[in-house]
């Protein structure tokens, strides 16, 4: 078996586990070209850890029956721009970060208290889904920093979201460090490392 067909089979189990942890369903066998699932672009940012996420968002998102690219990593203003645009449909970011964006004053550190302000700072057409427990390390009182999917409205299905949904009660802080590290190392790359990650679940 050749790596790309390994890297297909792994990504197609690991999705069938993540929709129905979910309880989600896929069935495109119906549609025709006006109904098939819309393309997605995942963006990321330009950390290790963003752009691992990324990956498993992409990963995730083509086992549901889209067809999904990934973006080059860019800063937070250049992809929030892109979202707005519809250049980009989700990217994975970090709750406090992210508040910080919008509502440079904040002092919320609590990552509830810090998640639902973000709801309310978002700008028209961009949502967030669940955030997941797995965190960027926050010093002293550094706001919360949880990975979450930053998401342009309309695009994405309610199965999709509930796959994103189940990869943020999936993903630890130590796993994201983990992969994190070795991206920087050298020693993976952002592709493999979400490979790996999907095909232990």
């Amino acid at each position: 078996m050749t790596a790309r067909w390994r890297t297909a089979a792994v990504t197609a189990m690991a999705v069938a586990a993540v929709c129905a942890l979910a309880g989600c369903t896929v069935d495109n066998s119906g549609l025709d070209e006006a109904q098939a699932p819309a393309a997605i672009t995942v963006g990321s940012g330009e950390s290790a850890e963003s752009q691992v996420v990324a990956e498993i968002y992409a990963e995730i998102l083509r086992g549901t029956g889209s067809p999904v690219d990934v973006a080059a990593p860019t800063t937070r203003a250049e992809y929030v721009e892109e979202l707005g645009a519809a250049d980009v449909t989700v990217v994975p970011d970090f709750t406090g970060p992210l508040l910080h964006h919008f509502q440079p004053d904040s002092e919320l550190t609590d990552p509830d208290e810090v998640f639902d302000e973000l709801n309310r700072s978002l700008p028209e057409g961009l949502s967030v889904s669940d955030y997941s427990d797995a965190e960027l390390e926050a010093e002293g009182s550094a706001p919360a920093q949880n990975v979450v999917p930053l998401i342009r409205n309309g695009v994405l299905t309610e199965d999709q979201i509930k796959a994103l949904n189940v990869v943020a009660g999936e993903l630890t802080s130590a796993d994201l460090a983990s992969m994190a590290a070795r991206v920087r190392q050298g020693e993976s790359d952002p592709e493999r490392a979400a490979d790996e990650w999907l095909g232990a679940r």
